[in-house]
C-alpha cells in the first residue's frame, strides 16, 4: 500500500513502471509505438489512433498508481470478465504469484436486448468468449474509442451468426456494442493496451449473462439459451477455481474449457 511505502522510494517505483514505456508517434499513421526498456529485443508495435495515444498520455500514470497500490505490475497480462445482468465489466491483472487479482470494476453503460447470445443484425450484444489483439485497437466508424470484440468468434459462425462488428466503446448508446464512459473507456483502453506492448499476444475477453453460481444455473430451465449458457459454465467455474483464465477452443461447434496449469 501507498502508505507502508517512504515517499521517495514509492515515488522513484512509480515513475520506474511509467518511465519504463516510451510512446513514439508515426506520422502519417496516426500510429503509436510503445516498448519497454526491458524488452527491448521483444518489441512489440500496436497502433492507435491519436486520439487513442492522447488518452493513454492522460491515463497511464493513474494507472501505474493503481497497480502499484495492489502489488501489481504495469503492463502485465490482463483478462476482461463481462457480466450482463450486473452491467459489470471486471478487470482482472496477472499478479507475481502468477493468479490473477482484480484490479477494478467498470459500470457498462448501454444496454440491449435481453440475455442470450447476440445471433444476427438485429439482435442485442453477444455472449460467450473472445480475444482482444493488437489489431482490434483501431476499430473503424468509432466516434471516440472503441475495441472490436471480435464477433462473431468460431463457435458464433459455426452456428451461422452473422452481423455487424460488436464493440467496447466509449459512449452509453444502446445497441449491438457494449459501452462504457469516456472516463472509463480510455482507462480500460490502456489497461489493454499496456498489456498488449509488453508482450501479452492477445487478452481473453469472457462475457457471460449473470453470475453462474449453481443456484443460478438451477433457474435457467431448458431451451436453445439455457443450453448455450451450460456451454459457458465450465469456464467460469475453472477462473473461480484457480483465479487463471481457462484455455478454450471450439470443437465440434461447441466450447471446450480446461483450466490453465
Amino acid at each position: 500500500m501507498v502508505s507502508a511505502l517512504p515517499k521517495a522510494r514509492f515515488s522513484r517505483n512509480i515513475l520506474a513502471a511509467v518511465g519504463s514505456v516510451l510512446l513514439v508517434a508515426t506520422t502519417g499513421a496516426e500510429a503509436v509505438r510503445a516498448e519497454t526498456k526491458a524488452q527491448a529485443n521483444q518489441r512489440v508495435r500496436v497502433a492507435v489512433t491519436s486520439v487513442g495515444a492522447d488518452a493513454i498520455e492522460r491515463t497511464r500514470q493513474r494507472l501505474a498508481f493503481a497497480y502499484s497500490d495492489l502489488g501489481l505490475t504495469f503492463g502485465a497480462p490482463v483478462y476482461f470478465r463481462l457480466i450482463r445482468e450486473q452491467d459489470r465489466l471486471e478487470v482482472w491483472v496477472k499478479a507475481p504469484s502468477g493468479t490473477y487479482s482484480r484490479l477494478r470494476n467498470f459500470k457498462i453503460c448501454s444496454k440491449d436486448g435481453a440475455l442470450g447470445p447476440r445471433q444476427n443484425i438485429s439482435t442485442g450484444q453477444p455472449e460467450g468468449f473472445y480475444s482482444l489483439s493488437a489489431a482490434q485497437m483501431r476499430p473503424q466508424g468509432v466516434g471516440y474509442l472503441g475495441i472490436n470484440l471480435n464477433w462473431p468468434n468460431a463457435y458464433d459462425r459455426g452456428r451461422g451468426w452473422r452481423g455487424a462488428a460488436s464493440l467496447l466503446q466509449a459512449g452509453c448508446a444502446s445497441g449491438r456494442h457494449y459501452g462504457l464512459t469516456d472516463q472509463d473507456m480510455e482507462e480500460v483502453y490502456t489497461i489493454a493496451y499496456s498489456a498488449l506492448v509488453n508482450g501479452q499476444a492477445s487478452i481473453p475477453f469472457h462475457i457471460f449473462p449473470f453470475q453462474m453460481t449453481s443456484f443460478r444455473m438451477l433457474q435457467i430451465g431448458q431451451g436453445p439459451k439455457a443450453s448455450f449458457w451450460r456451454d459457458l459454465e465450465p469456464a467460469w467455474r475453472a477462473f473461480e477455481r484457480t483465479k487463471t483464465p481457462p484455455q478454450i477452443k471450439v470443437q465440434g461447434r461447441r466450447y471446450r474449457v480446461r483450466e490453465s496449469k
